[in-house]
């Protein structure tokens, strides 16, 4: 008898731990139509695509823009991607975005679970995110910010740009098997970067004039590190994947893709090595956006003599 209790309390917990917290309040996230911002000057956009542990190269990348005094007016952001654009649409710049990932470690993302169809619950993360950006809504971070997931349902693609910051990324970054997927309005939202690798033509929608992708995929980065073999061939291993990201990069204007090492999803032991990639390869992209800034200028309307100003 005493057996048959142990496993019926096992159970219990078990259907207890793998049925998360439905986020269904006024401040759960949700998809607003996209009002575009507008400026008589040319509006910069940040597109960060997913790639696990690589997205700590969208760090570089940003550090590196800023150093050169390009910086974005709007970000969007994909699964790890919309993990650094969260926290550069809050206002942290640079320097404050490498001393969080230089300070973050599993032990602070990773919450663990032996319960629910993944390993990870994801309310660490969520937390993480909601701490760094002050608990703000996405409506109320300091820049124009879009998070991409994937409805679990049927696959669907929805951009989170309203609500609860934290578990909007959250659901982002829910890769499947990994992530135990959060719950929002009754459905449940997994891996942005399923349905949008990169979310360029978020950003185009939300008014910016230049859009610059950062492609952290490794298939990209295989391709620019010449070591593309068959068994890393996207295309053909994950056709519709690669057919989605294609989509995307073919209306951004900036593509910079980090020579990043292979690492695990969930390594963060080579992270200062994905840092140093992204300003590398961020630096050399520089001419090229700032002579696409120059064109863009001439060609804008309605200019004014000041040139910067926007409104959202």
């Amino acid at each position: 008898m005493r057996k048959w209790w142990v496993l019926a309390v096992v159970a219990l917990l078990a259907a207890c731990a793998s049925r998360p917290s439905d986020y269904n309040g006024a401040s759960a996230p949700r998809a607003a139509p996209i009002v575009p911002l507008k400026s008589d000057r040319p509006l910069i956009a940040l597109a960060l695509g997913s790639g696990g542990s690589r997205g700590f190269a969208h760090v570089g990348v940003i550090k590196a823009l800023e150093e050169a005094g390009i910086i974005a007016d709007i970000v969007a952001g994909s699964s790890s991607g919309a993990v650094v654009a969260a926290l550069y649409a809050a206002g942290h710049d640079a320097k404050s975005l490498e001393e969080l990932a230089v300070a973050v470690d599993g032990n602070t993302l990773l919450d663990f679970t032996l319960f629910g169809n993944g390993w990870v619950l994801g309310e660490a993360l969520q937390d993480f995110v909601n701490g760094a950006v002050g608990s703000k809504p996405i409506e109320k971070l300091a820049r124009p910010f879009a998070v991409a997931a994937t409805r679990a349902r049927d696959g669907a693609r929805v951009i989170f740009n309203r609500g609860d910051t934290g578990v909007a990324v959250r659901a982002s970054a829910s890769v499947p098997r990994v992530f135990i997927p959060p719950v929002i309005r009754g459905e449940e939202y997994i891996d942005g970067g399923l349905t949008t690798p990169i979310p360029v033509r978020t950003a185009r929608a939300m008014g910016a004039d230049v859009v610059i992708a950062v492609d952290v995929s490794w298939s990209a980065v295989a391709r620019a590190n010449g070591a593309y073999a068959a068994s890393d061939d996207t295309t053909r291993s994950r056709p519709e994947r690669h057919q989605r990201l294609e989509h995307e990069l073919s209306v951004a204007d900036i593509v910079i893709v980090p020579r990043t090492e292979r690492t695990r999803m969930l390594d963060f032991g080579r992270k200062l090595e994905h840092i140093a990639a992204g300003e590398e390869a961020a630096r050399a992209a520089i001419p090229r956006i700032r002579d696409l800034l120059a064109r863009v200028q001439l060609e804008k309307p309605s200019r004014t003599l000041s040139g910067d100003s926007a409104s959202r």
